[in-house]
């Protein structure tokens, strides 16, 4: 089960906690890697993790910008020739009040976190057409279905309204690409222990309300939102589409 030999994937965000994972994860399975990110740290930062240089091709690219994604996929096309999954990884997020927000931090946002998964989604899946299969998954996350504001503290807003519109591209994506071998899911994790929340669970009052929401009691770690994107990368996978997985221990139960 799970056997993604010679496989094909690019992932986004890679440099970050959950993307520098799940570069490691696949590589470690066979899978062959194509690691994105903006930060000129993305080479730096996969070479901590001694990952075989023959098993990936790490490009620093701004998604948001359409050349960038056409260089990503004329790379890849021609050292692999297919694309077979893309992991949807990358995302920002400004934390102010509701009143200090700017028109330049919700199109920072929305262009990162919704724009970019767009755009970049739409011209993979074009490939994947040609090959009648494929795998998309994209990262969005609770605050898609539900909105936290730290006691009051801040504003998620922006943030909050992206992660809803990648859980709506996700399902008009599944709809519109089932007939071509091609699923398309999200997973939606809750707090994660990866460094971008460090400040959040330093926090005492912040750390304490957030377990108190989270019925398991704890942050999810970075492995627990790996393996539901291994599963949904996998053939094991292939009857399940349109569908957001909440990974977050419960913080959604109704």
């Amino acid at each position: 089960m799970f056997n993604l030999n010679n496989k094909v994937a690019i992932v986004t965000g890679a440099a970050g906690g959950i993307g520098l994972e799940l570069v490691k994860t696949f590589s470690k399975m066979n899978v062959n890697v194509i690691a994105v990110d903006k930060s000129d740290k993305l080479d730096k930062t996969i070479d901590t993790i001694g990952l075989d240089t023959s098993k990936y091709i790490s490009i620093i690219s701004d998604l948001t910008q359409d050349d960038d994604i056409t260089n990503i996929l004329k790379q890849t096309i021609d050292k692999y020739g297919k694309v077979d999954i893309l992991v949807n990884c990358a995302g920002v997020n400004v934390r102010k009040e509701l009143k200090n927000y700017t028109n330049a931090d919700w199109d920072l946002i929305q262009n990162v976190n919704v724009k970019a998964i767009f755009n970049f989604s739409n011209r993979v899946s074009e490939i994947m057409k040609k090959q009648k299969k494929g795998r998309i998954i994209n990262l969005s996350s609770t605050q898609g279905v539900t909105c936290w504001n730290g006691k009051g503290r801040f504003s998620l807003a922006p943030y909050c309204a992206s992660k809803a519109s990648v859980i709506a591209l996700t399902k008009a994506f599944a709809l519109d690409l089932a007939k071509y071998g091609i699923t398309v899911n999200a997973v939606c994790p809750a707090f994660v222990d990866t460094e971008l929340v460090k400040p959040v669970k330093d926090d005492k009052e912040l750390y304490e309300d957030i377990v108190s929401r989270t019925p398991v009691g704890r942050f999810a770690t970075i492995q627990e939102i790996v393996a539901p994107i291994i599963f949904l990368s996998s053939n094991e996978s292939s009857f399940i589409t349109g569908h957001s997985l909440m990974v977050d221990g419960g913080w959604t139960i109704e």
